[in-house]
């Protein structure tokens, strides 16, 4: 799977940060197509997840300064997206198996930026205009 267009919320920063996720995501694709080992894949993993962290909290401070009136649920989701990628991380390191990551990264994420993240998008747009290039009425 590949970054493109249409999975763009229009605010430059996180467009950028969803970018570098799909990196991830897709390096770890390769290392599962390649039948990497389990600590390569584990190492990628970790590295998703580090940078997962990260935007999360950019997105959350973000929701926070513009009073998204959501923002406890997304938080929510968030806190549980993470509690999975632990699993995961543990599952990987117990098993060795590399089964459903891509898959499952795949999914949440295309779910959480065309629901989630474009319900928050449309608000800050709403709500702040200029954020998004346009002039303030």
């Amino acid at each position: 799977m590949k970054w493109n267009s249409s999975l763009a919320i229009g605010i430059e920063a996180i467009d950028k940060q969803h970018k570098q996720i799909f990196e991830h995501l897709l390096a770890l694709e390769n290392s599962v197509a390649k039948r990497d080992p389990w600590h390569i894949l584990r190492f990628l993993l970790s590295q998703l997840a580090d940078y997962m962290k990260f935007h999360l909290a950019v997105e959350e401070a973000m929701l926070e300064i513009v009073q998204y009136p959501q923002r406890a649920d997304h938080g929510q989701a968030h806190a549980r997206i993470m509690d999975q990628v632990a699993e995961l991380e543990k599952q990987l390191q117990r098993t060795g198996s590399e089964a459903s990551l891509v898959s499952f990264f795949e999914d949440w994420f295309i779910r959480h930026v065309l629901a989630d993240d474009r319900q928050y998008a449309d608000y800050v747009k709403e709500e702040f205009p200029a954020l998004f290039g346009q002039p303030t009425p």
